[in-house]
């Protein structure tokens, strides 16, 4: 890939997979569906940039996610709007105390990009993100009283109002104004820096980004979950259900760190023998009636369990 000039990668150009034809080139300004007007974009990800926009007709702010080109059956792009419009289904229906810490859309739809059909996804705007949050303490480490604020506050018998001062976005949307973003050129696509967020220390967490969702079904079979988070039961390629999600969180808090990194960096791929090397090397071999059951056994296996 060439660029028009020299410069530093930034955004979703310093993505491991980054491959531009996937992106939409948002330029602020533009006006999608003849509704929603960019205002400034607030971050990107492997599967989508997102921006701040205003709804032309309700005159409130959105955040609009627009997503890569990528219609293929396992994609998270198509989970993920699969997942949103079930959701929704729920809430017309519903009243769960959940839906208030969740992050509904409020329309989707797709637009033609140069190389294909992105789908579009409009949402509240909320504030910064956790890990961002979380970047602002010493060592990226939450102070202990936060976390048990955020773990406490998901409950049904205490539902916080979600944050709503709007005046954040238009702080954003003045700053936008008086001093505009300027794109790098990339073969004549515009790559945006994003526009900080302020941080605060307030509010409930809402979850968001539902690429990864899947329904409560008894079981599951499917290869899922992020390659650092994986659980074993995924990883043996066994039946799983929700429980797996509790793995997932321990992960992340019992040493405050990754514990186990499965790829292969050069190449940029997961490696399955490096995952099961590390999952055993930590926390030792898998009970033997567990891995007879998976069709790993005989290909990684001894007769014994031995890896």
């Amino acid at each position: 890939m060439t660029y028009t000039g020299s410069h530093q990668l930034i955004e979703e150009e310093t993505l491991p997979l980054f491959y531009q034809k996937r992106y939409y080139p948002v330029k602020i300004g533009d006006i999608f569906k003849q509704q929603y007007r960019i205002i400034a974009k607030l971050g990107y990800g492997a599967y989508s940039t997102f921006c701040l926009a205003r709804d032309e007709r309700s005159k409130q702010y959105i955040s609009l996610k627009v997503c890569i080109e990528d219609g293929t059956e396992t994609s998270p792009v198509v989970n993920e709007v699969a997942m949103l419009r079930r959701l929704s289904e729920f809430a017309r229906e519903a009243d769960h105390p959940g839906l208030d810490f969740t992050r509904l859309a409020r329309d989707i739809f797709e637009i033609d990009g140069p190389y294909g059909r992105h789908y579009c996804i409009a949402t509240k705007p909320q504030g910064s993100s956790l890990r961002t949050l979380q970047e602002t303490f010493a060592d990226a480490i939450f102070p202990r009283t936060l976390v048990k604020s955020l773990v406490h506050h998901i409950s049904p018998q205490n539902v916080l109002t979600a944050f709503g001062d709007e005046t954040i976005f238009k702080d954003i949307e003045d700053q936008e104004s008086q001093d505009p973003s300027t794109p790098i050129m990339n073969d004549g696509v515009p790559v945006y820096r994003s526009r900080p967020v302020t941080v605060e220390l307030s509010g409930i967490p809402i979850l968001t980004d539902f690429g990864q969702m899947r329904l409560a079904e008894p079981m599951n079979n499917d290869w899922w979950m992020s390659d650092s988070y994986r659980a074993p039961e995924v990883l043996l390629k066994l039946p799983w259900a929700f429980p797996v999600d509790v793995w997932s969180v321990g992960v992340m808090l019992l040493e405050g760190r990754s514990l186990f990194d499965p790829i292969d960096r050069v190449h940029d791929q997961y490696v399955l023998p490096l995952a099961l090397s590390q999952y055993i090397g930590y926390l030792g071999p898998p009970p033997l009636e567990m891995i007879k059951r998976s069709p790993l056994f005989q290909t990684y296996f001894d007769e014994e369990g031995k890896f």
